[in-house]
């Protein structure tokens, strides 16, 4: 017959191991992606939204009643700057049919000694009517959200090494539009969907006649 000692010094040692099991796992789940426990895989980030851009030859959803109509093709341009360390713009247009396209360009200093020029940054995409506003005050159905995708080309200078490179990663760029044609959204980077970078912007939608023409975006947009 076991002695009471011997049976709590095994509970202890299953209460040990248990611990070890859990410690094991965590670690393991943040080594294959760093935000596992930051709301479920990136909760709330643009590429979740990546398969609500409509592809070519089928019909954007129109905006609903309570949401603003887009009955003139729209420009917005926006400043994208990073306090003092950096500086950049974006041109948007939102067209009748619902899509959306646009560019950014400028200059950020991610870290004091790293220097990165947006040589090249084209995006696409649409409205999506589907999608509702929420915040901490609740839900907000007369806003009009909307997500484009593209590549963005960026030149990395490094001041101490003198080191030169350029590198391809996937930008996003997303917002919401209120009854307004006021714009509030943001511009996101990323390489891998884990690590990302991303920057917010604002601006007024201006009716426009000038839709400009870009090539064939990574979606085939």
């Amino acid at each position: 017959m076991r002695s009471a000692r011997t049976s709590q010094s095994q509970r202890s040692g299953y209460a040990l191991l248990l611990m070890l099991l859990l410690i094991v796992v965590l670690c393991s789940l943040i080594w294959m992606d760093p935000m596992a426990l930051m709301g479920g895989k990136g909760k709330g980030m643009p590429w979740n939204d990546e398969s609500k851009i409509v592809l070519p030859g089928r019909e954007v959803p129109r905006p609903g009643p309570q949401q603003p109509a887009i009955s003139d093709n729209l420009c917005f341009g926006a400043k994208i700057e990073e306090d003092a360390n950096g500086s950049g713009g974006l041109e948007l247009f939102i067209m009748t049919d619902g899509r959306i396209k646009g560019v950014w360009g400028g200059t950020y200093k991610p870290k004091p000694e790293i220097m990165w020029e947006v040589v090249s940054a084209k995006f696409e995409g649409n409205i999506v009517p589907s999608k509702i506003y929420s915040d901490e005050s609740g839900k907000d159905p007369t806003k009009l959200y909307f997500i484009g995708a593209g590549k963005i080309l960026i030149m990395e200078t490094n001041s101490k090494t003198n080191e030169v490179r350029t590198g391809n990663v996937k930008l996003y760029v997303t917002g919401w539009l209120d009854s307004q044609y006021k714009a509030v959204g943001k511009a996101t980077i990323t390489s891998d969907k884990k690590k990302y970078v991303e920057y917010a912007w604002q601006s007024k939608g201006e009716k426009t006649m000038f839709v400009p023409e870009f090539k064939k975006g990574p979606l085939g947009l």
